[in-house]
Formats: C-alpha cells, sequence, structure tokens
C-alpha cells in the first residue's frame, strides 16, 4: 500500500464558482414562475380580489349543518315538531363560531304542497343556515329537514339534505330561498348544489 500525500495545512478555497452564473437566470426564473402560481391560486378572477380558501371552516360549517340536521330529526322524533332554536337541540354548537353564523331559518308547521293544494298539508320543514362573516371568502351552507308521511302509511319519516352555495358571496336569495321538497326528494335553490 502506498500513503498518498494529504495536505495538513488549512484546506484551499476553490477557485472554481460551484453554481455557474449562466445557470442562475433560469432558476430565477423557474423559482418566480413557481410563486406567481402559488399566489395565482389565490386570486378569485371573478371578483378580481386575492382570497385564501378556508377549507377546514368550510368542512366545518358543513358538519355543523349536518348535526343540526340530525339534531332537528331527533328533536321532531322526541317531540313531533322541530326546533325553532340551536340551544334547544341540545347539540353544543354556538350560533357564532370560528368564521361562520349558524342560524335556524325556519320551524315552519305543516306546509302545503304545490301539487295538493287542495288537500291537507303534506309536510313540515325546518331550514338552518351557516353563513360566513364575511361572505367574500366563504360559501354558504343549508340544511334542511323535511318530515312527512309516506304513502299508505300512517307513520311520519323525516328526510334532511345539505345545499352549498355554488360560489362565495351568495345572493340573498342563495341563502334564504329554502331547498323545497316534492315528497320523494329534496331540492336545492337555483344558485345552490346539494351535497352527497
Amino acid at each position: 500500500m502506498t500513503a498518498k500525500n494529504l495536505p495538513t495545512g488549512p484546506a484551499k478555497a476553490s477557485k472554481k464558482p460551484k453554481l455557474p452564473a449562466s445557470s442562475l437566470l433560469p432558476r430565477i426564473g423557474i423559482y418566480s414562475a413557481v410563486i406567481a402560481g402559488i399566489i395565482a391560486s389565490f386570486y378569485d378572477f371573478k371578483l378580481g380580489t386575492l382570497s385564501i380558501d378556508r377549507g377546514t371552516d368550510a368542512s366545518q360549517a358543513k358538519q355543523y349543518i349536518a348535526t343540526i340536521n340530525r339534531g332537528q330529526q331527533a328533536y321532531f322524533l322526541e317531540n313531533g315538531q322541530f326546533s325553532d332554536n340551536i340551544a334547544k337541540l341540545g347539540l353544543g354548537i354556538k350560533e357564532q363560531a370560528n368564521d361562520y353564523n349558524y342560524t335556524i331559518a325556519s320551524s315552519m308547521g305543516p306546509v302545503q304542497s304545490s301539487h295538493n293544494d287542495r288537500q291537507p298539508a303534506q309536510y313540515e320543514s325546518a331550514i338552518a343556515v351557516a353563513k360566513p362573516n364575511d361572505m367574500v371568502t366563504g360559501k354558504t351552507y343549508i340544511g334542511a329537514v323535511f318530515a312527512f308521511k309516506e304513502r299508505g302509511s300512517n307513520s311520519i319519516t323525516t328526510i334532511a339534505a345539505i345545499c352549498e352555495s355554488n360560489g362565495i358571496n351568495a345572493s340573498h336569495a342563495e341563502t334564504w330561498n329554502p331547498p323545497t321538497f316534492d315528497g320523494e326528494e329534496i331540492h336545492c335553490q337555483p344558485g345552490t348544489t346539494r351535497l352527497r
């Protein structure tokens, strides 16, 4: 074996740069494009504003509306009517939480179906709304619960659904026009979509 001569003095700095200047400009261009893409993903081109998605708040709003719907179904089963107050449902949901306000918009008694306007009322409904505090950054969620008698039966059944506004900054009509029920299925109003 031959011993190699190892330098014993201080390490010499390499005189050759590790990153040539010719590759610096393309790297700056690539990094700039990536950053511009990230910023553009937060830009709402319809409104011309920056809008940061509040996915977790929207997810919580959907979960709260689903919980309110289930609470209304249980309340109806126990009391024969819907609650007109979130606190009465005993769910521990506050009417103002994070970035959303929760409201029971209606607890309506028997409603007349447009198909059977001369017969006794066909169903009852309860509508709950989750409306973002800042309409520019969030969608609106409308929960609906309907109680009805199934055809050929005297037992009352409940059905529930959640409608989501198609965009942020929902109009008054999209927020406060409740979903409808045709005796078989819940239908969301124009400007909203039923969540499955």
